[in-house]
């Protein structure tokens, strides 16, 4: 019984730490490489600071025994090897600088040199013990995640891939695979999360990286991602722009719900049609972040969220039909260009022209997009269906269909709303419409002067020239159920204008 095992003072420098605890294929380990290994994976430095902040307790004592006339830590390896690394900061070999910071913050530390332990008969002895306090078998393989968190943790200034190699002969075609993974898992683990869920699935070990090495394996998703390894495994750069994070917390996001795993046709090039569709759709994400989405080449030349009551398209005008449809705009104000007939492309508001002289104004080329402008909004929501409608949302050509765009529009809104009520604790009744949905809303943002001016702007009703009433709750509302409503891609523009700040707020 482990209650009957004897307890002696020892010397932290005659405990050796246990090789079998880093289930590597290789008989003799270095203490420093068993150490390193534990700081990766196991956060050791922060033990470490704790214990230089709040002391060691040895309530719960290591478990040793004797094997070939050493002192082997069976239980407590990682308590062990902080207290190793306080005393002699050199075994954490790259991160000593982080561990001298916690060593600076903490001088008065009274640190000790020997500690009790408890000692078992024999390893076999352990194992129930062992086996009872980590839940589960302690001699079962190593995932590949753990193999590339300790090969990874050996990699520093001093010790290359080729040292690798040759220290560990049984794994040396697969230790750049490792390296690869180690540096992927450092990365998405370094990035800042709005979304406390997906952090969790990425930091808590419950996204496999073996699933998302299939995603970053693929040539062109890491092209896209603005990722590039060198030869020896290592990323050319950690830094990336906020497009290309944008882009990698999506990636996640679709790991976390559950769109993507390894048996995704997107993630296989063999699946053509699929993967390149993915990889579009992954392109558009970062594009989208970055201010630069894809379309015309007026792109480049948009001037996004003007609002642009009054601004025209150069071809002219729209169908007389879109007013009366709408029950909105009268096309009653003139354009630079010529009067326009109907509400769609209606021109400047009335008073627009009023004073003398006044210049002349040439279209809003946000209305002359053939994509709508996402720049500057990211879903950051946890809704796989929201998710999907709002990347369909990004790849309409609103020219070729403005109806389906502004239907989608509408959708949107009303689900994003419906999210934030969700994520408040606050959750709407689901059968709810748009308009009693927006209602909500107003009542939620009533003391937000910003929020309450973007809301008042879809929530408006009556009569208004046709750029005030694309967006408003009523105008959708016509799209989705008046059998004589359309929309027209200057509308589309107008609406979205409208709508995007309020989805940032809800769910970017």
């Amino acid at each position: 019984m482990a209650d009957r095992w004897p307890i002696i003072d020892v010397k932290l420098d005659e405990l050796a730490l246990d090789i079998q605890n880093v289930r590597i294929p290789e008989k003799d380990l270095a203490e420093t490489a068993i150490v390193n290994y534990l700081v990766e994976a196991e956060d050791l430095l922060d033990l470490a600071r704790d214990i230089l902040r709040d002391g060691y307790i040895d309530n719960e004592m290591p478990v040793v025994t004797r094997e070939d006339g050493k002192l082997v830590v069976l239980e407590g390896n990682r308590r062990v090897a902080s207290l190793k690394a306080i005393q002699n900061p050199g075994l954490v070999g790259k991160s000593e600088p982080q561990l001298q910071r916690h060593l600076t913050r903490y001088p008065d530390a009274d640190m000790p040199t020997v500690i009790r332990v408890q000692v078992a008969p024999s390893r076999e002895v352990a194992q129930p013990l062992l086996a009872r306090l980590h839940t589960g078998d302690p001699k079962k393989a190593w995932l590949r995640e753990q193999q590339a968190v300790f090969y990874h943790s050996q990699l520093s200034d001093s010790v290359t891939i080729d040292d690798l190699r040759t220290t560990y002969p049984r794994e040396a075609g697969k230790i750049v695979s490792f390296i690869r993974m180690g540096e992927m898992r450092e990365l998405i683990r370094s990035i800042p999360y709005v979304d406390p869920a997906l952090e969790d699935f990425v930091k808590n070990s419950k996204l496999k990286m073996s699933s998302l090495e299939y995603a970053y394996d693929r040539p062109k998703i890491r092209e896209v991602l603005g990722l590039e390894f060198r030869d020896n495994g290592t990323l050319k750069s950690k830094r990336l722009s906020p497009a290309h994070r944008a882009g990698l917390i999506y990636l996640l996001q679709q790991f976390k719900d559950g769109v993507l795993n390894t048996r995704s046709p997107q993630l296989k090039e063999r699946c053509r049609d699929e993967h390149i569709a993915f990889v579009d759709e992954l392109r558009g994400v970062v594009e989208g972040a970055s201010g630069s989405p894809s379309g015309d080449s007026s792109a480049s030349s948009s001037t996004p969220g003007t609002g642009s009551p009054g601004s025209a398209t150069a071809s002219g005008g729209t169908n007389g039909s879109a007013a009366s449809g709408r029950g909105g705009g009268n096309g009653n104000g003139g354009t630079a260009g010529g009067s326009q007939s109907g509400g769609a492309a209606a021109a400047s508001t009335s008073g627009a022209g009023a004073a003398g002289g006044a210049t002349t104004r040439g279209p809003n080329r946000g209305s002359a997009l053939v994509k709508l402008d996402f720049s500057g909004f990211v879903y950051k929501g946890s809704r796989s269906g929201l998710r999907r409608r709002i990347e369909e949302l990004r790849t309409i050509n609103v020219k070729d269909f403005p109806n389906a765009a502004y239907d989608l529009m509408r959708t949107i809104l009303e689900c994003a709303i419906k999210e934030y009520f969700n994520a408040q604790g606050k959750p709407l009744d689901g059968k709810l419409t748009l308009g009693p949905s927006v209602t909500q809303l107003a009542s939620e943002f009533k003391s937000d002067k910003s929020m309450t001016s973007l809301i008042n702007a879809i929530n408006r009703s009556g009569k208004m020239p046709t750029s005030q009433y694309s967006g408003t709750t009523e105008s959708l509302n016509a799209s989705n159920h008046n059998p004589d409503s359309f929309a027209e891609r200057v509308e589309v523009h107008e609406a979205w204008d409208r709508i995007k700040p309020i989805l940032t707020r809800l769910v970017g």
